[in-house]
């Protein structure tokens, strides 16, 4: 493929893609040579479009340096899908216009890492001049400003803003895409709230709303503030409290726990003749997190790190740790088993440390005082190893036997 030059002296190149005849005009002020280099790069980029790979970045990088109406009409051909003029600050905007319809702290999260962006490349960076390598140094930057676990969240944030240049075809490819996001959880500021605990803090809150807020918590393992918002009287019937679609995961079930009834039962009491049953529980009730810190720092308790969400975690812990089917977590807590085992199921060192130590006595005890020379030669291969495991680790008895 040639570019040539017309009768009036302008420069243009004919093509062919998918049986249409188009043409790419240059126009006058290109020489022989420069001409041929702009043919060459759309020989390049037809190639891999009809091998369906990824145009490289440094022909996008060629076209940065050419002529504004030649880039236009780059892109007017759909050679390049408008990459080449958007700056990061005309896909924040649009980013931002198209999610709307979230939560305001989502938005306001996306907005926040989008400042981060805007900090870094600048406002007028086009976005298909920024690289995986550009990524990676800011990824650097934040490391060293916030944790691994905030920075990890921003990636993933960017990532989705980029995915949406990738969408709307400004983009050939996501630079974030094999940017790590690190440390998703961070296990230092996981605590586990003693039900004990709790009931101290309870018996400090203002009134049964408060400590039904902390019920629900703990117990019960609503999110706070997003479940909680919209519950109603009518929502706590029989055995379950119904949780509304519209939340972050849709309707769902949550067992009526005694410890939430006595609290809910004396709100209705207290209501009398107020009582309505489409009434909602916390009406105008607002700021949450001063009513928890009020009623912590009245207890003397210490506060714990993620207050909200510690106390759900808590409460999931304990189900996972009476043993529940997998299916019945899904459908309590509104979360996959990867979601839960990641970020709210904990570790209780304490606990089980204790329980594998019962285990090991229990088994020994056994097979000390129930097993004599002609039974244990009949034991299968694997259970004398452990007893015999068992024996040397706990008294000390020489050279393991063959």
């Amino acid at each position: 493929m040639q570019a040539y030059k017309t009768s009036q002296g302008n420069w243009q190149v004919n093509f062919s893609e998918r049986g249409k005849q188009k043409t790419l005009y240059l126009g006058r002020d290109f020489t022989a040579g420069s001409a041929d280099r702009v043919a060459k790069m759309l020989t390049d980029i037809l190639a891999c479009r009809n091998r369906g790979d990824s145009v490289p970045l440094e022909i996008f990088r060629k076209i940065e340096t050419l002529p504004e109406r030649v880039q236009r009409s780059f892109e007017r051909l759909g050679l390049i899908g408008g990459a080449t003029n958007r700056t990061l600050a005309s896909l924040l905007w649009a980013f931002y216009e198209s999610k709307g319809h979230l939560k305001a702290s989502t938005q306001e999260g996306y907005k926040f890492f989008g400042r981060l962006l805007s900090e870094f490349f600048g406002d007028c960076r086009k976005i298909s001049l920024i690289e995986k390598l550009d990524c990676e140094r800011f990824k650097a930057v934040l490391l060293k400003r916030y944790s691994a676990c905030t920075v990890s969240r921003g990636i993933r944030r960017c990532r989705t803003i980029f995915r949406f240049a990738v969408e709307a075809e400004w983009l050939l490819r996501n630079p974030f895409v094999g940017v790590s996001g690190s440390v998703e959880v961070n296990l230092d500021r996981q605590v586990y709230i003693e039900r004990k605990m709790i009931y101290r803090v309870m018996e400090f809150c203002r009134d049964d709303y408060d400590r039904l807020l902390f019920a629900l918590a703990r117990f019960g393992g609503l999110r706070i503030p997003s479940e909680i918002r919209r519950l109603r009287f009518c929502d706590f019937a029989g055995n379950v409290i119904q949780i509304h679609p519209d939340t972050k995961t849709g309707a769902r079930e949550v067992p009526f726990l005694g410890e939430i009834r006595e609290i809910v039962d004396r709100i209705v009491v207290n209501l009398g003749k107020n009582f309505e049953p489409s009434d909602l529980v916390f009406g105008t009730l607002g700021n949450f997190r001063s009513r928890f810190v009020f009623a912590i720092r009245a207890s003397g308790v210490e506060q714990w790190e993620k207050l909200f969400v510690n106390l759900r975690s808590s409460c999931i812990t304990d189900f996972v740790e009476r043993g529940y089917q997998e299916k019945t977590l899904d459908a309590i807590f509104g979360n996959s088993s990867a979601v839960r085992s990641r970020h709210y199921v904990q570790f209780r060192k304490e606990r089980e440390y204790a329980r594998v130590l019962a285990d090991d006595t229990r088994l020994l005890t056994l097979f000390r005082e129930g097993v004599d020379e002609s039974e244990l030669f009949s034991l299968p291969i694997d259970e004398l190893l452990v007893l015999r495991d068992l024996l040397v680790t706990r008294f000390g008895t020489g050279k393991k036997a063959g």
